[in-house]
């Protein structure tokens, strides 16, 4: 099927996030039926419905999805662990050429040779050699070595230098492009070679840290020898890995039997999410909610939560829990010795508050906020495209406000929503230099044309939110029309007393959410109110330091 047929599943996953991460297929049972891993989650899975062209496994796979859940991580690197752990555990019938660990490619680096090659193989053998892995597949593995290659100038030949009669042959391309340090040509200490080749075991290993210490050293040492050129290409491997930044934050879970709480207090909700991590692979996550909190009981409500939860699964019990608690010692105590007498063995609760632990914690408690919002704004954003009559997508929308004061320091701010949340990484500031008087549809038209010069560096928006009437909305529409920029235009309308009353539509219809009784019209003035005054609080704060700076 090219189109999803199921409105309530179509709705869902226009509301995945773009974070990297994974996503869970499953069938009317609730069956794991496929695992995979995305750089921007949602365009992944919309690939499953949106091909035209699909293999006989994939129809019969997509036919069968009733539901899909997802859990975003900080990068590809941990989306890819935690694919590789959730195939393992439920054996997706649609991962089933990736169900043996013989399908995997690894990372192999030969100890046997006296300068060791890297490279990628399907066949892990017990030959003395380093295997790291498995991958679950070859591009990723292939992403690792690419890196790896980009970094460490490594042997890249398959040539044997112990053998004396291949020393004499000429370096190849790698070695002039500075890719390899050239064993051939005796260009490189062989005690230096190891070094190099031990950086890359803990970098593989995620240990990146560890690397850096290793190469600032070796630094120290080369410039103390005044060896100015190895020592600026020692800092060029460490800027490379500071850029890269690539931790496995996930991959290097040290627990066996550990389950991860977080939770999010939204309102009188309380909606928490249970990670199972067992031989150091997050295997499994659960989610629950808890109905009219009050804000002073929700610690306690965890804790009661947890026994609840762990009494229906005694053969589950793990020997660590970790999670975010403001109980006192005693009250802690106290669970502790009920799960460690169900469980006839130690069970221990911890409250960690720095560490790799505490950043469990808190990517728990980040899968649970990402999805409240996309929940929470997913019926503003289809309440908003109903009122003003947009069908496509509605992923960014930017909000403009001008400032002035008496014609003086005049100014204009723009402000992203993205994907259910501000990114202020993308707020700017705009001197206005087409005029010195105040005319704010002028002064919006020069805001959206600077704006404009920027589509390919900072993207096109889908909606443009703007601060004012029909005169603002016109003026910006031209500038549209004369760049030839499709982009839909929503003027954000005040009362008497400058608060939020409404909204003007491209075509000039002022509708006035303040004065609708119903709950959604209460929902949509909420959130152009919060978008109206942030970016009226962002461009009033450039004012007046601009102000206050030429002062």
């Amino acid at each position: 099927m090219n189109e999803l047929n199921n409105n309530d599943l179509k709705k869902k996953i226009d509301n995945i996030p773009l974070n990297p991460g994974i996503y869970l297929m499953k069938n009317i049972d609730k069956q794991i039926i496929y695992v995979g891993k995305a750089k921007a989650l949602r365009k992944r899975v919309k690939q499953y419905f949106n091909k035209s062209s699909k293999t006989i496994r994939i129809q019969k796979m997509v036919s069968q999805i009733a539901d899909i859940e997802y859990i975003i991580t900080n990068n590809e690197l941990e989306a890819l662990v935690l694919e590789c752990n959730y195939i393992k555990e439920n054996m997706p019938k649609y991962n089933v050429m990736l169900k043996d660990d013989k399908n995997y490619p690894y990372i192999k680096i030969t100890t046997k040779e006296a300068y060791p090659r890297i490279f990628i193989t399907r066949k892990k053998i017990d030959d003395k050699n380093l295997y790291f892995g498995p991958y679950s597949d070859a591009r990723a593995a292939n992403d690792v070595m690419h890196i790896i290659k980009e970094i460490f100038p490594v042997k890249r030949c398959k040539i044997n230098f112990d053998k004396p009669s291949n020393k004499k042959k000429g370096p190849c391309l790698y070695y002039h492009i500075g890719r390899c340090v050239g064993p051939c040509i005796n260009e490189v200490v062989l005690e230096e070679y190891k070094k190099m080749i031990e950086q890359i075991k803990l970098f593989i290993n995620g240990d990146s840290k560890g690397t850096k210490q290793i190469i600032t050293k070796q630094i120290e040492d080369a410039i103390e020898k005044l060896d100015f050129e190895k020592a600026a290409k020692l800092k060029s491997r460490l800027e490379s890995i500071d850029k890269l930044n690539v931790k496995q934050q996930v991959d290097n879970i040290n627990e066996n039997s550990t389950d991860i709480w977080g939770y999010v207090l939204e309102g009188i909700n309380l909606h928490l999410q249970v990670f199972k991590i067992r031989n150091s692979k997050i295997i499994k996550h659960t989610s629950l909610k808890l109905n009219d909190l009050e804000e002073d009981d929700v610690t306690t409500s965890v804790l009661s939560i947890m026994s609840q939860y762990y009494s229906e699964k005694e053969a589950d019990i793990p020997k660590k829990i970790y999670a975010t608690l403001e109980s006192s010692q005693d009250e802690i105590y106290v669970l502790e010795q009920y799960l460690s007498t169900k469980k006839k063995q130690k069970v221990e609760i911890k409250v960690p508050k720095i560490g790799d632990k505490k950043k469990l914690i808190e990517m728990v408690e980040n899968n649970l906020k990402v999805k409240l919002i996309q929940h929470k704004e997913e019926n503003v954003i289809n309440i908003l495209k109903e009122k003003i009559g947009y069908e496509n997508e509605l992923n960014i929308i930017e909000a403009y406000d001008i400032s002035n004061l008496k014609n003086e320091y005049i100014v204009g701010a723009m402000i992203r929503w993205e994907n259910g949340k501000l990114n202020k990484k993308m707020y700017r500031k705009f001197k206005i230099r087409s005029t010195n008087i105040q005319n704010d549809p002028l002064c919006m038209a020069e805001v959206i044309v600077r704006r404009l010069k920027h589509l390919d560096d900072w993207g096109t928006p889908d909606l443009i939110f703007i601060d004012g009437g029909k005169a603002q909305v016109s003026a910006v529409n031209e500038v549209l029309k004369d760049y030839d920029v499709n982009i839909e235009v929503v003027g954000m309308v005040k009362n008497n007393n400058h608060r939020t009353k409404g909204i003007i539509t491209n075509k000039g219809i002022e509708i006035d959410l303040s004065k609708e009784n119903d709950k959604n019209s209460k929902k949509l003035l909420n959130f152009i109110t919060f978008l109206q005054d942030e970016v009226h609080r962002f461009v009033i704060t450039y004012h007046r330091n601009l102000r206050d700076k030429i002062k």
